[in-house]
């Protein structure tokens, strides 16, 4: 009885074993970074203001409940909280709370900073 339990987890580990195969090893693909706009197609008004007015005015838009934190109020009030900004939302992503930017949004993002905060 024993000899038989032995052999039935013998095989059972070699049918796992044989069900990986190497084709299913090289399927699986390594992500690939999202590649950004070019610097010149993102500015506050093409993108930055959009973005804000959709994801962050409803908290920090002015009457709202972190407008005491930072309100939203245009290219101004954006470049004037700028490392702030960049540091919730890019580096430590505890911004937008109860939500997330994509990759494509946060690529923007940083171009749009490393571009220098451009209005147009």
């Amino acid at each position: 009885m024993r000899k038989l339990i032995i052999i039935a987890i013998v095989s059972i580990f070699y049918l796992i074993m044989a069900s990986c195969s190497k084709r299913q090893a090289e399927e699986i693909q390594p992500d690939v970074p999202v590649p950004g706009p070019p610097a010149s197609a993102v500015s506050y008004s093409t993108f930055v203001s959009p973005l804000l007015q959709s994801r962050c005015a409803g908290c920090h838009g002015a009457g709202r409940s972190a407008a005491g934190i930072w309100t939203f109020n245009g290219h101004a009030s954006v470049v004037s909280s700028a490392a702030r900004i960049r540091s919730s939302v890019l580096v430590n992503k505890t911004m937008p709370r109860g939500g997330t930017l994509s990759a494509a949004e946060l690529s923007s993002l940083q171009t749009w900073f490393d571009s220098g905060l451009p209005n147009n």
